[in-house]
């Protein structure tokens, strides 16, 4: 007796849609996971070599990847490009001024990766197929120097000193570039101008230090000189003060030259009292002195103007006779010569 199940054709097709329902919706779960219903923003970017880039690496923001690396390319001028995609989800994030660093482990701890890192300008995200500066490039470097990007600390110290080595290296290699300068005379800054100066100086100095040490030979032979010669007790002044010196011999002579000295002193003090006495009389005298000669000056004046009326007058045309000569009263007639 065969076994017949009256449904069967319906029930073996509810378990084969069924199971197509499954796959498809597996298939889109995948397809959610693999991202294939989202949309991608390309971009590109340029690094200084292509050591520890490849395809597919990703790209984190925050320890959150953001998308992932699409080629490695090598250009004409030997820099590498890359194409690289941002999710969706974090197209927001790419905003203007943001940056790409690779980072790499010396140490070998952990695996290589690409750090994004936004710009603080709060506009619009850029366009798709931007260019993207990493900091292997100078646009890069000026980008964090003028501090246009929001760069966050590591998560740990080894990730601090990995982050801030690069930065400190640039640094370090651009002050051993400046004293380099300095040291060659090239720095055309006030501190090279300085050096260069003290070199000068050095040189000047030098030379002056040469130029005088014949000049500061004979004055030291002098100062020499001077000192053996301050030695000899029996110098100028022991000579004077010498019982049979000049001073000595001066002053033994009974006080004669002190009693001289004393009475030209008194004679200076009534030459001076007397000189007092006369000032004192013509300062008493002095307004009838110059009442005297105010007389005298108009005495004068009324003289010339008699003198000069008598001129002019017509009774005296004839003027005045000749004088004649006064015979000397120092010789007679005897005293003359025949």
């Amino acid at each position: 007796m065969k076994f017949h199940i009256r449904f069967a054709e319906q029930v073996v097709g509810f378990f084969v849609l069924l199971a197509l329902l499954a796959v498809a919706g597996l298939l889109i779960l995948m397809g959610i996971n693999q991202r294939w219903f989202s949309k991608d923003y390309h971009f590109t970017s340029r690094f200084e070599s292509g050591n520890n880039l490849s395809n597919g690496m990703p790209i984190k923001l925050k320890g959150f990847k953001i998308g992932a690396v699409d080629a490695v390319t090598l250009l004409e001028d030997n820099t590498v490009m890359i194409d690289f995609h941002i999710f969706d989800t974090y197209y927001s994030k790419v905003s203007q001024n943001s940056v790409l660093e690779l980072a790499v482990n010396p140490l070998g701890i952990g695996s290589s990766g690409l750090l994004f890192y936004p710009g603080k300008s709060q506009g619009p995200p850029l366009p798709e197929n931007s260019m993207i500066p990493s900091l292997d490039m100078e646009e890069g470097k000026r980008l964090v120097a003028q501090s246009l990007v929001s760069i966050p600390k590591g998560s740990d110290a080894v990730s601090d000193i990995l982050v801030s080595i690069g930065p400190t290296i640039d640094s370090l290699n651009t002050l051993l570039v400046s004293i380099d300068d300095l040291v060659h005379g090239k720095n055309t800054a006030p501190l090279g101008s300085l050096i260069r100066e003290t070199d000068t100086i050095a040189a000047n100095v030098r030379e002056m230090s040469d130029g005088a040490v014949a000049p500061v030979g004979s004055i030291l032979d002098n100062v020499e000189t001077l000192t053996e010669s301050l030695k000899d007790t029996t110098g100028i002044a022991t000579r004077l003060l010498n019982p049979q010196g000049s001073v000595a011999k001066l002053l033994n002579d009974n006080e004669e030259l002190y009693k001289m000295m004393s009475n030209i002193l008194h004679s200076l003090a009534s030459s001076a009292e007397e000189i007092r006495t006369l000032l004192a009389f013509a300062n008493e005298k002095q307004p009838q002195i110059s009442t005297l000669l105010d007389q005298t000056i108009d005495a004068i004046n009324q003289g010339e103007d008699v003198l000069t009326g008598l001129k002019n007058n017509p009774l005296l045309r004839g003027g005045i006779p000749k004088t004649t000569a006064q015979p000397t009263t120092f010789g007679g007639l005897r005293d003359r010569e025949f």
